[in-house]
């Protein structure tokens, strides 16, 4: 499934998705040079987020890293390359080869610790209130006038399917669909795992 996620993600970056590209994107440079006065709140809420996901994916995937394939890589590498990263994760991973996660005890409680997971979720409760100063008609426009504004909004898409899928299939959470609520939902079950475990 996830393979077929990659190939239509692929198809859809290079050959379907609309907009001009970034030479001539105006949205693409003001985004990337930070220049987010410039543009709709709607729009700059979409890519930010897509900068609070790794984060998320750091605390999801690296305290069960069992696989062997470490997964701290393409965290990483997901800050520029989205879910193009993590489906590549997920494809190649293999199977379980480590009985306990890979890395220090410390860094695994640190990020799923109640005060890291409040803190990125502050940050996301404040994104939706910038964001609700958008325009859905202005962020229309701007996916189909922006390559990267039509790719960031399917990235984010399969960002949040992904968040679900680990959270039902990997940390057996109940309610894993709150995973769909962009950002909020994952924390949200995060924090409530954490205060189960306390």
């Amino acid at each position: 499934m996830k393979l077929v996620v990659l190939m239509l993600l692929l198809l859809y970056t290079f050959f379907i998705a609309p907009g001009a590209g970034s030479q001539e994107d105006l949205l693409f440079q003001q985004l990337v040079t930070g220049q987010f006065n410039e543009v709709d709140p709607l729009v700059v809420t979409v890519f930010s987020m897509l900068g609070v996901y790794p984060i998320i994916f750091a605390m999801l995937l690296i305290p069960k890293d069992h696989y062997r394939w470490a997964a701290w890589p393409f965290v990483l590498f997901s800050f520029v390359l989205g879910a193009f990263s993590l489906l590549t994760y997920f494809i190649f991973r293999k199977n379980k080869t480590y009985d306990k996660p890979r890395g220090p005890k410390l860094l695994h409680k640190s990020l799923v610790h109640p005060i890291s997971v409040s803190i990125v979720l502050i940050i996301a409760v404040s994104l939706y209130v910038n964001g609700s100063g958008g325009s859905l008609t202005a962020y229309q426009q701007a996916f189909m006038s922006s390559h990267l504004v039509s790719v960031m909004t399917i990235d984010l898409f399969v960002l949040i399917w992904l968040s679900y899928d680990v959270l039902k299939n990997e940390w057996n959470l109940r309610f894993s669909w709150l995973a769909f609520i962009p950002a909020i939902g994952p924390l949200v079950l995060l924090l409530k795992h954490k205060n189960l475990q306390q």
